[in-house]
């Protein structure tokens, strides 16, 4: 397709509000007709509470992309990054990425139509809602997909406890949008017949990945989002007297934004960086972009520190960063965003506490313990695990839950070492049970173990194209769609 057509089609994208209907709910006894390159979940709002453009997905993923020299290449000229410059790295590709950027966060009206965002793709069966996962859909006002609920008592030493919920969306630039091509459209460009191969799942030098999120704790409810600028969702509520009727319209105030770059100079020992920006009320920034201030950097899991009480190596934490960052840091003060829950456990939005069991040294229950907060969780040990079918829980635990769990292996455990790994994006990480379901390992992204599970739900759907030829089908059997538990 020219240059001149995606022009035409991504102004075109979210202005036609005719052909919308208004939510529905759902009937658990009907087959939904999937369409792995959806625009978006299908629940809009009615005219009478929102007249604003809505969110289509770009699945117009670029087959090759032209060499170029990138700035942060002259940082890391051919050397790992270190504590020493990954502030300065990462800042560099902030500037790379910001003209898009601060038209998505702080004019979120001009987004759908802005000209940036043709250069920004979604990822193919993530934008529907399916009940058998548990998926809920990308959002059809700005296509955020649905967070956690973080717990009531996470934030009450810096001014808010009550529960609060993060909705996130998720874009990947034109270098990451040529893994998406090969993985769902090298096959058959109706994307039912994805490449479920660990080669496929692999992104290119340079590739790059954001992740923006609001929270639903807004300026009038916690100081510390004054001045954040917001956005508007079409969602469920997860808490409170709205809970269970049906989505509502909500405004997010902004709290966090991630850049993942893929970079094996800088991570040689993982290929990717990983880094997270957050409000900061008293910067002196003039917008909610320029007021998301660095709270740190990550390459690596610093393997050999696991003691608490060491420094690490891998982990780059800005000290001027705004201190409620330190509600939801990551185990041993490895990288974790504020929404990103590396705390375990809390008192949940009913009140009731929500405890977290961890194991003896032994992976034994006897002599183990509750915690009602246990930090057991960092940015790249929890993406470590993406692989599909995904066989380990996001925390480090034994019980293979896949999303959340209650129980935890002892920190002096091999369980939790396992966890805490430098490994390739090429390398399945291990399930010490035995029990090795995967078959591919997908580089670090777990938005991607989320579309290839939804993705099993076209294993036995009779709508869909003739297989290509000497096309090798996964068994429906063997490999099924999985539920994907919720937040609790």
């Amino acid at each position: 397709m020219t240059y001149c057509c995606i022009v035409a089609i991504s102004l075109c994208w979210y202005g036609c509000s005719s052909q919308k209907t208004e939510y529905q709910a759902k009937d658990s006894n009907s087959t939904p007709v999937l369409e792995p390159f959806a625009e978006n979940n299908g629940e809009y709002p009615p005219d009478s509470i929102y007249s604003g453009p809505f969110f289509k997905a770009n699945y117009e993923y670029p087959e090759s992309v032209a060499s170029k020299v990138y700035p942060w290449e002259k940082i890391t000229a051919g050397q790992p990054i270190s504590q020493e410059n990954a502030s300065d790295y990462i800042m560099s590709i902030r500037e790379y990425i910001k003209d898009a950027m601060k038209v998505m966060i702080n004019e979120p009206k001009k987004w759908p139509s802005s000209k940036f965002r043709k250069d920004w793709y979604n990822m193919a069966w993530s934008a529907q809602a399916y009940d058998t996962t548990q998926w809920e859909g990308l959002e059809t006002i700005y296509g955020t997909m649905t967070g956690q609920v973080l717990k009531n008592d996470i934030f009450k030493d810096y001014g808010f406890e009550g529960p609060m919920q993060n909705h996130a969306l998720v874009y990947y630039n034109d270098v990451a949008s040529q893994t998406l091509n090969e993985l769902w459209k090298s096959n058959d460009e109706s994307g039912f017949y994805p490449e479920y191969t660990t080669k496929a799942a692999q992104f290119k030098q340079n590739a790059i990945i954001i992740k923006a999120a609001g929270t639903t704790a807004t300026q009038e409810d916690w100081d510390l989002m004054q001045g954040a600028g917001t956005f508007p969702i079409y969602r469920e509520m997860a808490f409170g007297p709205m809970k269970d009727k049906g989505p509502i319209l909500q405004e997010l105030a902004w709290i966090q934004f991630d850049i993942i770059i893929k970079d094996t100079i800088a991570a040689p020992e993982t290929g990717w960086v990983f880094s997270t920006f957050i409000y900061d009320k008293k910067s002196e920034g003039k917008t909610t972009f320029d007021r998301l201030e660095l709270l740190g950097v990550s390459w690596g899991n610093d393997p050999g520190q696991l003691d608490t009480t060491k420094s690490l190596s891998e982990t780059y934490l800005n000290p001027n960063a705004p201190e409620y960052y330190k509600a939801n840091i990551g185990y041993g003060n490895r990288l974790s965003g504020p929404i990103d829950v590396a705390m375990v456990g809390g008192i949940k939005a009913d009140g009731k506490p929500d405890s977290v069991f961890v194991l003896n040294e032994n992976g034994k229950a006897s002599g183990g313990k509750s915690y009602l907060h246990f930090r057991a969780s960092a940015c790249m040990s929890c993406h470590g695990t993406a692989t599909f079918p995904p066989q380990n829980d996001f925390y480090p635990s034994p019980k293979q839950n896949l999303v959340y769990t209650d129980t935890l292996y002892n920190t002096e455990s091999k369980g939790w070492e396992n966890y805490y790994q430098n490994r390739a994006g090429t390398e399945i990480m291990p399930a010490l049970d035995g029990k090795q379901k995967s078959i591919m390992a997908l580089d670090y992204d777990l938005f991607m173990q989320f579309a290839l599970n939804n993705s099993r739900l076209g294993g036995n759907y009779n709508k869909k194209p003739e297989k290509p030829a000497g096309y090798k089908e996964l068994h429906h059997e063997k490999y099924p769609a999985l539920y994907m538990p919720r937040s609790k």
